[in-house]
């Protein structure tokens, strides 16, 4: 089964969204086999897409620690602005 997410953001500038995005981009963790996260900046918005062919659990659980990560990323923006 195939599971698909797509998360919008918009930060109301293009360096927010840039500065969110660097923020939370996986770089040396691997994630759940069969799970991809594509991520872009367009305009002022974050676009975030989740694909995954494992199952559902697996699937909620990295969509609840991709959701975290963006709420520290956002409060650590927050308080630097």
């Amino acid at each position: 089964m195939r599971s698909e997410i797509t998360i919008s953001r918009d930060y109301g500038s293009n360096s927010l969204a840039e500065n969110v995005r660097s923020s939370i981009k996986p770089d040396n963790k691997e994630l759940p086999a069969g799970t991809s996260i594509k991520m872009k900046v367009s305009g002022n918005f974050l676009l975030i897409k989740v694909f995954s062919t494992g199952g559902l659990p697996s699937f909620l659980r990295t969509i609840d620690d991709l959701l975290l990560c963006i709420q520290v990323a956002e409060e650590a923006t927050k308080a630097v602005h």
